[in-house]
């Protein structure tokens, strides 16, 4: 499903990491482990919106069902003149790119994932979250990239003010 053709307020967003951490209760050591799972999550607020063009938020939110549908949304403010191409194995943390203008912090696409480069040394680029498909010499795109998301919660829910006024919060993660 396409998100619906409005304006985003706010967009909340995260990179929930799967790390166990344990200290002994005698000597205080930390003991850290990190597994394989990262994920995005995020909570995009509407501006307030008449009835007319609530409707579609509306529809599209009970048409998802809950966390079964999906959709594809990026950041609405990120885009850069960067431009390239990774090479990388499912759950490298670092891939061998050719890129011109990209910068540590920049987002992009490949193969409806969103990734962020963590670092740049060279020709290797750290990203997270770890690489989800394969690529080789695949093009990556950094205009406006997204990927593709489920609601969070199986319930959905929107407010109504006495000026008739409709306010939407979107909780959501990343559907891999």
């Amino acid at each position: 499903m396409d998100f619906p053709n409005v304006s985003i307020q706010s967009m909340d967003i995260s990179l929930k990491s799967a790390v166990s951490a344990s200290n002994s209760p005698f000597t205080y050591n930390q003991q850290v482990h990190v597994h394989q799972g990262v994920i995005w999550q995020a909570t995009v607020t509407l501006p307030p919106l008449k009835q007319s063009e609530a409707k579609a938020v509306e529809g599209f939110l009970a048409g998802l069902r809950g966390s079964s549908g999906t959709f594809k949304l990026g950041n609405p403010l990120h885009n850069t003149l960067a431009v390239g191409s990774i090479t990388g194995s499912v759950g490298d943390t670092t891939v061998t790119a050719t890129m011109t203008n990209a910068m540590v912090g920049d987002y992009f696409e490949h193969d409806d994932y969103l990734y962020i480069i963590t670092s740049i040394s060279g020709s290797d680029y750290g990203i997270m979250p770890p690489l989800r498909t394969n690529a080789s010499n695949t093009t990556v795109d950094f205009t406006y990239p997204e990927c593709t998301w489920r609601l969070a919660t199986n319930d959905i829910g929107w407010s109504i003010d006495n000026a008739s006024l409709y306010s939407f919060t979107i909780p959501m993660v990343e559907a891999i």
